[in-house]
């Protein structure tokens, strides 16, 4: 008899309440199999907390990793579910992936043992119909629970807002955090003494005060206060004992997270401690209505969006000063000074401390002098006519994705088909295996070509824009900054105000 390297899988979701799934009792049900069975297990693999429709789980990618390094040729759970809840996945471990690497696969409790008699019949198949049907239930299940938990006015979010923690008896209730609470009050009582978010957020940075994600125990790189996070604070209807709920949807299947609209949202009016009485908050939001939502005439500078440090690589920010003097000369009226500086000297001077300012007409006058010599040297007819063949080589790549995807659909429905074939009894497992295999291999050939087209045209340029600006314009003079943008893919600023320019042509 064959001496395996058996490893057993465990895994237990947030969601499971059965005890008889828990991680204990899994790993009691298969020791106990493989003592009676004489298996030797030399590795564990636990996902505990993950559910079994994700397909990146730490301990299974592990696992597949070892099987692929032959650490392991047996693999022993207590039933289907613990592997997978997707039916399509089950299919692919179970009839190809196992098998391709002459892995044992033993599912305790479903009877399955590939090494008594490997085919992958009707029970299989249909454990994983009834596993992803399990799991699409709980998901409504945790929905309707959620839901009507935000609906009483419970707080169902993974962290606590900043100046709370959850209530140790009640995991859904919010009590003050008096460790951090001073700081909420100080940063109301701040803004409402005329200081911005930004100066607030210097002065909380200057205090070493932790941030709310460090105070929380999340990594975080640097531990400066941010405007941003000094906003969300002043905003947030908690501090006055109110929550806005439903403001997120999750989706169990997926985990993926989305935005819900402003007509769905749940607010519930004093289900906790207020820390900032109301007088203070709605005070707070007047100002932050009339100084950030008024309607702004925007001005259309040259090169927005286009100027970087070279020092740090960041896009530098368009600032404006009061210019009093002018070659040492004290002007009598103080003009308006606009000029391009590195966004981090202002929020984290520890990653770049120079950022080499510049003001906008010098470097106007640079961009526009290097685009028109750039221009006066184009070969206007040669370069119009590769630029032309150029951009119907696009649309045929456009084309030849949209047929490649449209090929990739059709394969994951014959992959289907084939599945059902199985299930039918119309293909025998060698046939299913075959067919599965050349499937396969068509549906990856298929996307490695459509992640080269989109690598290949990733981040270019209109070039049909691009031809009639060229036949339009020889000189620079009377670009607009979208026009800019089409001819310039980045501009560069160093060391002496050093301009370093990339052209699209």
């Amino acid at each position: 008899m064959k001496e395996y390297k058996a490893g057993i899988y465990l895994r237990l979701s947030k969601e499971d309440d059965n005890p008889n799934n828990s991680i204990s009792a899994q790993r009691d049900i298969i020791l106990n199999y493989a003592r009676k069975n004489n298996f030797n297990i030399v590795k564990e693999y636990i996902d505990n907390g993950w559910s079994g429709i994700l397909d990146s789980r730490p301990a299974l990618n592990e696992m597949i990793f070892d099987i692929l390094k032959n650490k392991i040729d047996m693999l022993i759970v207590k039933d289907l579910s613990r592997l997978t809840r997707d039916k399509n996945k089950t299919g692919y471990y179970t009839e190809v992936f196992f098998p391709d690497n002459d892995v044992r696969f033993i599912a305790i409790n479903d009877f399955i043992d590939s090494g008594e008699r490997y085919e992958i019949d009707d029970t299989i198949m249909l454990k994983g119909i009834i596993n992803q049907s399990y799991l699409k239930d709980v998901s409504k299940k945790i929905k309707s629970v959620i839901k009507s938990k935000k609906e009483a006015g419970k707080f169902v979010g993974h962290y606590a807002p900043y100046g709370y923690k959850k209530d140790e008896q009640d995991k859904y209730k919010l009590i003050i955090d008096n460790n951090v609470v001073d700081n909420v009050k100080m940063i109301f009582k701040m803004y409402l003494e005329g200081y911005s978010q930004g100066q607030i957020a210097k002065e909380l940075t200057k205090r070493k005060i932790d941030t709310p994600k460090k105070y929380k125990g999340q990594n975080v790189k640097i531990n400066e206060w941010r405007n941003d996070t000094i906003g969300r604070i002043l905003k947030d209807p908690s501090y006055i004992g109110a929550l806005v709920l439903n403001k997120f949807e999750s989706n169990y299947l997926n985990k993926k997270i989305k935005k819900t609209p402003r007509k769905d949202w749940i607010i519930k009016e004093n289900t906790h401690e207020a820390i900032i009485d109301k007088d203070t908050f709605y005070k707070v939001q007047e100002i932050l209505e009339n100084k950030y939502y008024k309607p702004k005439q925007e001005y259309k500078y040259l090169l927005k969006d286009l100027v970087f440090c070279k020092e740090c690589g960041s896009k530098m920010q368009y600032k404006s000063r009061a210019r009093t003097k002018v070659h040492n000369k004290k002007l009598e009226n103080p003009q308006k000074c606009w000029y391009y500086k590195c966004r981090m000297v202002y929020r984290f001077p520890s990653i770049c401390d120079k950022g080499y300012p510049i003001t906008e007409n010098v470097l106007n006058n640079i961009v526009i002098s290097a685009l028109n010599k750039k221009l006066a040297v184009f070969d206007f007819e040669g370069k119009i006519e590769n630029i032309i063949a150029e951009y119907k080589k696009n649309n045929e790549d456009y084309k030849m994705q949209l047929k490649l995807q449209n090929q990739k659909l059709k394969l994951e429905n014959d992959i289907r088909i084939l599945y059902n074939k199985k299930l039918e009894q119309i293909i025998n497992i060698d046939e299913f295996k075959k067919q599965y295999a050349t499937l396969k291999s068509k549906e990856k050939e298929i996307e490695c070509k459509i992640e080269k087209l989109e690598k290949e045209n990733k981040d270019k340029i209109s070039v049909e824009r691009l031809v009639s600006i060229l036949k339009e314009f020889k000189t620079a003079e009377n670009f607009d900054n979208n026009i800019m943008k089409q001819l310039i893919n980045r501009i560069e600023i160093g060391e002496d105000k050093t301009v370093s320019i990339i052209f699209n042509f």
